[in-house]
């Protein structure tokens, strides 16, 4: 049984191992790396191949974007899209490939349709599900799927459609529209376990972020959250500890020991479990006391006066 427990150990440390995150530059180079810490000008991570090692350091100057080992995507430095303007005799139609909407790269072969109407033409790399990754006059780029209206890969003409979401969640726009409720600008919305504000997906340390400048109380309800996701964590990685080691009184047939460690094991977890559905009914209940606080703010009272009259208007 002590070879099981070391076969569990082993098998732990290699899945740890594995997880790794993915740091794209702007000279399109791809760092695979482990990130130990994200400021606002620069981040710091160590080689996927030497843990142990040194730390880098890049500027988010550098970043185009980093995918994280849990597959969230943070992106950093999209190309500008704007070209020189032209005055034009009348409004073009946003579809409508124009000098003035297009942004174009030596020896594309994709067409990026952008929701503002605006093109870019590049050299395409991935289709992913919440993002486009392409080439730009040399330089590596990715584009999140909420800025993208459809790609077309012009070597083969297949169109992806984006219609700013993620492809798991694109839907027919004759039946979105009509079903899907307007968002408000200034809330944050939750989706499918991801954040958006103004129409954008937002990493979860942009909302706490957004929290901490502007609603206090919400900011201590979130962070009541986390204190409670740390405590859980801890207690499911106890009561799984204590799973595993139950095993090895089984070696000496002491079953009574091994029961009593089991049901340690599995008291803990429950409590673990408990306590991180409890974190997550925390970060909602934050978000749900910005939103109130954000709505009420909305509300304005307007006055009129003139000569003759004088009225009052509730506005939203």
């Amino acid at each position: 049984m002590k070879k099981l427990f070391f076969l569990f150990a082993s098998l732990a440390i290699v899945i740890s191992a594995m997880a790794q995150d993915v740091i794209i530059t702007t000279d399109a180079q791809k760092i695979d790396a482990k990130i130990i810490e994200v400021s606002k000008t620069e981040i710091k991570y160590k080689e996927k191949d030497n843990p142990n090692g040194p730390t880098f350091v890049l500027e988010t100057g550098e970043i185009s974007s980093i995918i994280y080992a849990n597959g969230k995507v943070v992106f950093y430095n999209p190309p500008s899209t704007e070209a020189p303007k032209e005055e034009a005799s009348a409004p073009q139609p946003a579809a409508v490939v124009t000098s003035s909407n297009v942004a174009e790269a030596d020896n594309y072969n994709a067409e990026i349709l952008l929701l503002s109407g605006q093109i870019i033409r590049g050299r395409l790399m991935e289709v992913a599900n919440n993002y486009v990754a392409y080439t730009f006059n040399a330089k590596y780029f990715t584009m999140p799927a909420s800025q993208v209206e459809k790609v077309t890969d012009l070597r083969n003409g297949q169109v992806t459609v984006y219609h700013g979401r993620r492809l798991d969640q694109t839907e027919d726009t004759s039946t979105s529209a009509a079903t899907s409720p307007v968002k408000k600008s200034g809330r944050i919305y939750r989706d499918n376990g991801e954040y958006m504000h103004d129409n954008t997906y937002i990493s979860q340390k942009e909302v706490v972020r957004i929290l901490k400048v502007e609603n206090e109380a919400a900011y201590r309800q979130w962070k009541k959250g986390e204190g409670m996701l740390i405590a859980g964590s801890l207690f499911t990685g106890i009561g799984g500890s204590l799973a595993l080691c139950g095993f090895i009184p089984l070696a000496t047939r002491n079953y009574g020991a091994c029961i009593g460690m089991e049901c340690s094991a599995l008291g803990a977890v429950g409590i673990g479990v408990g306590l991180v559905l409890g974190a997550s009914m925390q970060y909602n209940k934050a978000i749900d006391i910005y939103n109130s606080k954000h709505d009420r703010a909305a509300l304005q009272l307007r006055w009129h006066v003139s000569a003759d009259r004088v009225g009052i208007a509730l506005a939203f």
